[in-house]
């Protein structure tokens, strides 16, 4: 068998060989580094920032200058190989220049570089871009309300409502760009047709007065995206009633006595909540307040149950009531009840007698008398209250249960304490 050489068993330490090869890369160094010390060479120094400022009586009007971002420069050198790989950005100075300008408008100012550095033997010798486009304006800041854009589809027997996780979007910049924003839309599209809730993220697009997308190279906003949520909830259609306070009890409101507009509405909720549910109630028709004729309540408000959503045009009811088949008298009542009150007091009614209109069937109304009517004093809000005060009055009828008092009553008594 044949013996390597010392040479090639040297080569085959591989310690050995990495030092070796450092030592090459040093000589080569050197020699490329004092070989030729005054040889010129050229490099380009990137990221330099572009300064731009106007002039002291711009500023002193508040003018500001606003750039589509920090603008940068790429600057090239020409130099010693030396002094060259010891430039950096701050050994440079790149300017944009503003001359006289004092108002307001988008102006292209011309770039120029030059060398600050103490280092010598280097000059520059170009720089890239040559221009800069700048906004000179006041500075303005606005709130925007947000709106929904977001454009989806559901399935049928499904409703969808949107909510955004912001209410608002803050845009800064120049004056004349940020007090021509009109609105600022949340735009997303989700191209399933959904029958369950979906987040997306959706992008703040600015708008002008005629829907025109307005650009955003000199504004500053507080957000550029934001979530958006589309719940989606099953929809039913449900019975819109009439609800009646101090309805006597005997009374039954028929169908040509009551009319209801809309008589049913489309919501939107849980499946557990709509599942049960079959009608909504209107807000209360006190019964109190009617005599024997015929009303009409216009805009009655529909009370949605917690967690629905009315999908319907309509948000209240109109309801027209006929009780022109009843009949009123007037009624002197000097029967007296008091109730509600506390066992450390006594009372005395000095009312002794008070007038009220009853309304009800006209069979009832003929045969009724002054002595079937007791007039209920409540105290139960006097708290406490001692000496004549004045308590509400209701009224209860023997002998009839389709009768009512229309009209609010008060009686004079004296409280005090045993």
């Amino acid at each position: 068998m044949k013996k390597k050489s010392f040479f090639g068993r040297w080569l085959q330490n591989s310690y050995i060989l990495f030092l070796f090869a450092v030592l090459v890369s040093l000589i080569i160094w050197i020699y490329m580094s004092f070989s030729s010390p005054n040889t010129n060479t050229t490099v380009t120094v990137s990221d330099v920032p572009i300064q731009i400022e106007l002039s002291s009586e711009a500023t002193n009007q508040g003018l500001k200058v606003f750039t589509s971002s920090a603008p940068k420069a790429s600057v090239t050198v020409t130099g010693t190989r030396t002094v060259l790989g010891l430039i950096t950005e701050n050994d440079l100075s790149v300017t944009g220049a503003t001359g006289s300008i004092n108002s307001v408008g988008n102006f292209t100012l011309p770039v120029t570089a030059n060398k600050r550095s103490t280092l010598g033997n280097f000059s520059v010798t170009g720089c890239t871009p040559s221009t800069v486009n700048v906004n000179v304006d006041y500075f303005k800041e606005r709130d925007i309300p947000l709106q929904d854009g977001i454009t989806y589809e559901v399935e049928d027997g499904y409703y969808g409502s949107t909510t955004l996780a912001h209410t608002s979007v803050t845009v800064s910049g120049p004056q004349n760009e940020v007090l021509g924003i009109s609105k600022a839309v949340a735009k997303a599209t989700i191209s399933n047709r959904l029958k369950e809730s979906r987040t997306v993220d959706a992008k703040i697009v600015l708008l002008d007065a005629d829907d025109n997308e307005i650009s955003t190279e000199y504004l500053e906003m507080s957000s550029k995206e934001l979530k958006a949520t589309v719940a989606v909830m099953p929809e039913k259609k449900v019975a819109v009633e009439p609800v009646f306070e101090n309805l006597p009890s005997g009374l039954t409101i028929t169908d040509n006595m009551i009319t209801v507009s809309p008589t049913e509405i489309q919501l939107a909720g849980k499946a557990e909540t709509l599942k049960t549910l079959t009608a909504v109630k209107l807000e209360p028709i006190d019964f109190t307040t009617l005599k024997d004729q015929k009303y009409t309540f216009d805009k009655l408000a529909i009370n949605l149950p917690e967690g629905c959503t009315n999908i319907s045009n309509d948000t209240t009811a109109k309801v027209t009531l006929d009780l022109s088949g009843m009949t009123s008298k007037t009624f002197t009542v000097d029967q007296f009840k008091v109730e509600q009150l506390s066992g450390d007091y006594k009372s005395e009614v000095t009312s002794k007698s008070i007038d009220v209109v009853v309304v009800g069937s006209k069979a009832s109304i003929e045969k009724l008398t002054a002595s079937q009517i007791t007039a209920v004093i409540d105290t139960s809000a006097s708290s406490g209250k001692t000496g004549s005060v004045q308590m509400p009055v209701t009224f209860r009828f023997s002998g009839v249960n389709d009768c009512w008092a229309c009209g609010t009553y008060r009686a004079n008594i004296n409280i005090t304490k045993k």
